[in-house]
């Protein structure tokens, strides 16, 4: 077999054609620190870690003291929004009426009002509202930068009634009237559509927890229960040990 093979358009091997010097690699340099790589990743991963703990710093401050005297459970978010309803409607049935009694709301109005709270026709939105003030704080400590998170009921119907002199005066002269007393506030506007040309609108904003934000819009809620134990509510599960 071997004389029926033709080797054909070949070239002689030439020593040394190609061969050149090679560069040093770049990244190689014997005057370098052998850990200054390393080093870079490890500042890397401290600024991350700075960045996680600037997450929630308020809420972690806010916790760690708690913690201090009690536990907190986590909840899911249907758990806790179930509480916060629950939450708010008893201090509503709690204030409401005595509040609406000092500004001289009829008790067949705050009948009417707890009748459209009833049968929903108001349906209740829970929402970040303002900073936490010292003087509503609702937990045995305080810590400022924290918002409020309140159970809302909006657009309730009230008759005009000539009685309610303080509300009347208020709108006439501001355009709207607030009330604010514990974890209530109330805000009375003229109605935008009502049978009636005089009827006025109120807005019922209840303290029932505290929330953050951080910086990727996540929320994390923290309330006290009737029982006085904590429950903490997060978008994300976070280590609230950071």
């Amino acid at each position: 077999m071997a004389a029926n093979l033709r080797v054909s358009g070949t070239h002689a091997y030439q020593l040394y054609r190609e061969v050149e010097a090679v560069p040093p690699y770049p990244r190689i340099d014997p005057q370098r620190p052998r850990d200054e790589y390393p080093r870079q990743q490890e500042e890397h991963t401290h600024d991350q870690d700075e960045h996680a703990r600037r997450r929630f710093r308020t809420m972690r401050k806010l916790i760690d003291d708690l913690m201090k005297e009690t536990g907190i459970d986590r909840v899911d978010y249907f758990t806790a929004e179930a509480e916060l309803n629950d939450l708010g409607l008893s201090i509503l049935e709690r204030e409401l009426f005595n509040q609406l009694s000092t500004l001289k709301v009829s008790a067949a109005t705050i009948d009417d009002l707890f009748q459209q709270i009833r049968q929903k026709k108001s349906a209740p939105l829970l929402e970040a509202g303002r900073a936490l003030s010292e003087s509503y704080n609702f937990f045995p400590v305080f810590v400022a930068g924290i918002s409020e998170y309140n159970l809302c009921f909006i657009q309730l119907q009230l008759q005009p009634d000539e009685k309610m002199v303080l509300i009347n005066e208020g709108i006439e002269r501001d355009g709207c009237f607030f009330s604010e007393e514990k974890r209530l506030r109330l805000e009375f506007r003229p109605a935008v559509s009502a049978e009636h040309i005089s009827a006025l609108e109120l807005n019922i904003s209840i303290l029932v927890a505290v929330s953050e934000v951080d910086d990727a819009g996540r929320r994390v809620i923290l309330y006290q229960r009737p029982n006085q134990s904590y429950a903490l509510y997060a978008d994300k599960q976070i280590n609230l040990s950071i």
